[in-house]
């Protein structure tokens, strides 16, 4: 098991909200009190953060960055203090108007990850309940034009939970390269067996590996503050520490961070129950 001296991407979480409710989320069934970071806590991760060897900055988790009003001067305020520093966002595409795509171009964004659960109108309805498929494919449009020229990579990302036709899915394939985006198709994922209706039927106590490395190189911090061990902890059972508390570092190699890493990566201990439920976990000789 090694660790990284400070984590090398970091996923952080400005609020805590979505306005989807995806088929394929447990967003819907978490019954979230809405939660704002406070400016001394995002001022105090900055200044943290410009001390830092970090690689990547991911300003979403677990949420619909864009409802944070402020989201885009806060992403500003990340590429001005940390000028070489990858910048990943992932978003629905269902708040992003013109003045947001112009000022997402100026940044110099990494990678834009663009979620669009559905092709046809139905299955689209279905998917990503809350949100009008016209608004969002009209986005997707205009965002093509807008970054016609730009360096930045940006994919659409389809979920295949069983209940999509092939066709579909290579209709939205089709209409990526149409407007020279990447098309991912991924497997579903029950994030840990916290979607209700679907699971992907994985425990197992011996898992003593995680495939994304994500304990080792990438830390998750949510607009209270609180460090969870994964992203699928969505019901925060492993929180490791607090931003407003102790420093990045600090959390980083806290003993009850580093207590939590041993049991999963110690094929002699039983890996939190978070890691045995998830199939991004593994068993590796």
């Amino acid at each position: 098991m090694e660790i990284y001296e400070c984590p090398q991407i970091i996923e952080i979480q400005f609020c805590n909200l979505c306005n989807s409710n995806c088929l394929i989320c447990p967003y819907k069934d978490m019954k979230y009190k809405a939660e704002y970071m406070s400016s001394s806590l995002f001022f105090k991760f900055i200044n943290e953060l410009k001390t830092l060897n970090i690689k990547r900055i991911i300003p979403y988790l677990n949420n619909e960055p864009f409802i944070d009003k402020n989201y885009i001067d806060k992403v500003k305020i990340i590429r001005e203090n940390c000028p070489n520093v990858e910048i990943e966002i992932s978003t629905n595409a269902s708040l992003l108007t013109e003045n947001i795509m112009f000022e997402l171009l100026k940044l110099n964004i990494t990678e834009l990850r663009l979620s669009v659960f559905g092709y046809y109108k139905k299955t689209y309805n279905k998917m990503m309940p809350n949100l009008t498929k016209n608004v969002v494919f009209e986005n997707l449009h205009k965002l093509s034009k807008i970054f016609k020229n730009a360096n930045t990579k940006i994919s659409i990302v389809m979920i295949d939970n069983g209940q999509i036709e092939e066709i579909e899915i290579q209709k939205m394939k089709n209409l990526a390269t149409n407007l020279n985006f990447e098309f991912n198709k991924w497997g579903f994922l029950d994030r840990a067996k916290n979607v209700k209706g679907q699971s992907n039927d994985f425990y197992n106590d011996k898992v003593n590996f995680c495939e994304q490395l994500r304990p080792l190189k990438r830390m998750h911090i949510l607009a209270n503050g609180d460090v969870i061990f994964c992203c699928q902890d969505w019901r925060h059972r492993y929180i490791v520490g607090n931003l407003n508390k102790n420093s990045i570092l600090e959390i980083w190699n806290s003993e009850k961070y580093n207590s939590l890493r041993k049991q999963l990566y110690d094929k002699n201990l039983l890996a939190p129950e978070l890691c045995c439920n998830c199939k991004l976990a593994h068993i590796k000789e």
